[in-house]
């Protein structure tokens, strides 16, 4: 086969289809950069300008090979030098892309005008290769003029690949004007060796530029990965700092909910305390009263003497287990125990009755299957939930009789039903004025209340929902709230006692 200028320009146009394929699929199935679609559009114009310039220059009308597609043509280096631009994210100078422009248009305003002013074959194929080589010249010298250019190897090869052409460019510009008038296209195909170099040549460019295209994106993938790598190691080396800083920010505020909670219960223990002491003091009063009276009547006797002794110090017993009750009730605990949720339920209705009987709301347990099932865990705490669940239902059915007068007479609920595949399921549930659906949203949250009037804290709930998670392993749930409020505790049996 001679290698003939033709049969160069054919080889070359299938090499770029070629390469035009593979740049493809390179697109669609690898990480590819800003850039990328332009070298592709680039490399398509410079076959289909090759295509109607070189292999179809006698297709009718002339504007199709002769403009379109020398425009085609000088396109590629245009394309070629927007794509490096887009690719290493460079800030454009005043003249970078404009110059271009200007340089293109003028290409095709003398190919216009030598096709249809002064038909010259000579001096119009010295002007396209005068304004490639000027395009070329800009795409291999002045990306080096940018560092985010120059630290990459591949875009030195690809610089210093497009010198030999555009020397050989800038000859053949020299020899079409001091050498021989061609009078056809044919002429300069059969005849101009520089032309035979220029296309061999560039076949070995484009090999040269479609490795750039991979190597530059290559480049680019390893960058990012090593600066993923290095954020990563920076990233793991501050993490453990910063769980620490974390869990102490946490713990800290965890230990101010505590504090919050417990003065919340202390004000309901003092509560109660003063609800169980108001009787006691009031016979210690009368007592008291009626002992001056026998004084002063001079009929005081050893009987009745015992007898004050007697009823006064079983009042002053009462105040006394009142006292060692709620100690014991709100006493930390520190090591797991079982313990009967029953019994720990049943205590704390007793320790707050009076409360509820002063209120007219009577505590009501039902219990199916619980006969001596215990759960291990800390009954404090357990009872501290409880007496938490118990003070609200006393507070939303206070509230609706302030509303709406009713009910009349309170209820609360407190249904307990266990089995061995369920566990211990504990319902309180009650009459009063129900939960909207916006604030059943936000129950659990920390420091939210809706008594903020009577001085509601807003960690009750919370701080409920925290115990049986945490310290019960159990879950604390808002199954109704318009009408009919149920909070239901999920507890897991321990044993049988």
């Amino acid at each position: 086969m001679k290698l003939d200028t033709p049969t160069i320009v054919v080889i070359g146009i299938l090499t770029d289809i070629v390469l035009v394929l593979m740049l493809l699929h390179t697109w669609r199935t690898r990480t590819t950069y800003a850039g990328f679609k332009l070298w592709i559009v680039g490399t398509v114009c410079w076959v289909l300008g090759s295509i109607f310039n070189m292999l179809l220059p006698g297709i009718q009308p002339q504007f199709m090979p002769k403009i379109v597609g020398g425009g085609l043509i000088m396109l590629h280096p245009l394309l070629m030098f927007e794509g490096i631009i887009s690719f290493h994210n460079i800030r454009r100078r005043r003249l970078g892309t404009p110059l271009n422009i200007i340089i293109v248009a003028v290409g095709l305003f003398l190919l216009l005008y030598f096709l249809y002013v002064s038909e010259n074959i000579t001096v119009r194929s010295t002007c396209i290769v005068f304004v490639l080589a000027l395009l070329f010249t800009r795409v291999s010298i002045e990306p080096l003029f940018y560092a985010e250019c120059r630290r990459y190897s591949m875009q030195w090869l690809l610089s210093i690949s497009l010198l030999p052409l555009i020397t050989l460019l800038f000859v053949r510009c020299w020899v079409l004007l001091n050498g021989p008038h061609y009078v056809s296209f044919s002429a300069i195909l059969q005849n101009d060796n520089l032309l035979r170099w220029a296309m061999f040549y560039s076949i070995i460019v484009e090999l040269i530029l479609a490795y750039s295209y991979l190597s530059l994106t290559s480049d680019r993938v390893e960058e990012e990965l090593r600066q993923s790598e290095l954020s990563f190691r920076e990233l793991s080396s501050s993490l453990q700092a910063r769980v620490e800083e974390e869990t102490i920010r946490r713990v800290s505020q965890e230990r101010l909910l505590a504090n919050h909670s417990r003065l919340a219960a202390m004000g309901e223990m003092i509560s109660a305390i003063a609800h169980q002491w108001r009787q006691p003091l009031a016979t210690l009063g009368i007592i008291v009263q009626r002992t001056h009276a026998m004084g002063t009547m001079h009929e005081l006797t050893p009987e009745y003497l015992g007898e004050f002794k007697t009823n006064s110090m079983r009042q002053i017993k009462h105040m006394s287990d009142t006292i060692e009750e709620f100690r014991g009730f709100y006493r930390p605990e520190k090591v797991k125990e079982p313990y009967s949720p029953v019994t720990c339920i049943s205590d704390s209705i007793r320790l707050f009755e009076p409360q509820f009987t002063s209120s007219g709301i009577e505590v009501r347990i039902t219990c199916q299957g619980c006969d001596n099932q215990l759960v291990n865990g800390y009954p404090n705490e357990f009872k501290q939930v409880i007496l938490n669940l118990l003070g609200n239902a006393r507070d939303a059915i206070v509230a609706k009789r302030e509303t709406c007068g009713e009910p009349e007479n309170g209820l609360i609920r407190v249904e307990i039903d266990a089995n061995e595949e369920k566990g211990m399921i504990i319902d309180v549930s009650d009459n009063g004025c129900g939960i909207t659906a916006d604030v059943a949203l936000k129950i659990f949250n920390p420091y939210y209340t809706t008594k903020e009037e009577k001085g509601g804290t807003g960690i009750g709930l919370y701080m409920s929902r925290m115990i049986v998670e945490d310290s019960l392993d159990g879950r604390l749930l808002l199954l109704s709230g318009q009408n009919n409020t149920t909070f239901r505790i999920e507890l897991s049996m321990e044993n049988k006692a």
